[in-house]
């Protein structure tokens, strides 16, 4: 290879790692658990804390859920409870639409796989200054829920 193409080729090369490491600039939080053997259990909480310093900055707060073809509902009922840095705690509950009226999926992918991206709150801040912790459970009236493979929440900055 010569010297020109082998320039050429590095510098596509350093370009393309600057795209996919700048996608991520704005998320301020991410996590994701994985669901063993795709089902989950009623009583397995996922918690998810992060520390707020900022009490001014704004986010917008977002729920990932990949799931299975197989996934037996249109819907994901969560419990979700919030625990404000003060110990005040708020529950509340969540729906998340995974197919609509005709059974056709409304996440990406393709194949026996779909992602979600549901927005929680847009432009919300955190009132305090201090750690948040945010557990989710799934509400679903089965003890355990098949089809689910994945479930997250992320925050970016507005």
């Amino acid at each position: 290879m010569n010297a020109a193409l082998k320039n050429q080729v590095c510098l596509s090369f350093a370009l393309l790692l600057c795209l996919v490491f700048s996608c991520n600039h704005n998320t301020f939080y991410h996590k994701t658990y994985a669901i063993h053997n795709e089902i989950w259990n009623m009583d397995n909480d996922l918690v998810f804390d992060f520390t707020i310093s900022d009490s001014l900055q704004y986010y917008n707060f977002y729920i990932d859920v990949r799931n299975t073809t197989n996934y037996p509902y249109q819907n994901l009922s969560l419990f979700f409870t919030t625990q404000f840095p003060d110990s005040t705690v708020f529950t509340d509950t969540l729906n998340c639409i995974l197919s609509d009226a005709y059974g056709r999926w409304t996440g990406k992918g393709s194949g026996r796989i779909k992602e979600n991206r549901f927005i929680l709150k847009s432009k919300v801040r955190f009132p305090q200054k201090g750690n948040y912790i945010f557990t989710a459970q799934q509400a679903m009236r089965e003890t355990d829920l098949k089809g689910i493979i994945d479930f997250g929440i992320t925050l970016q900055y507005e």
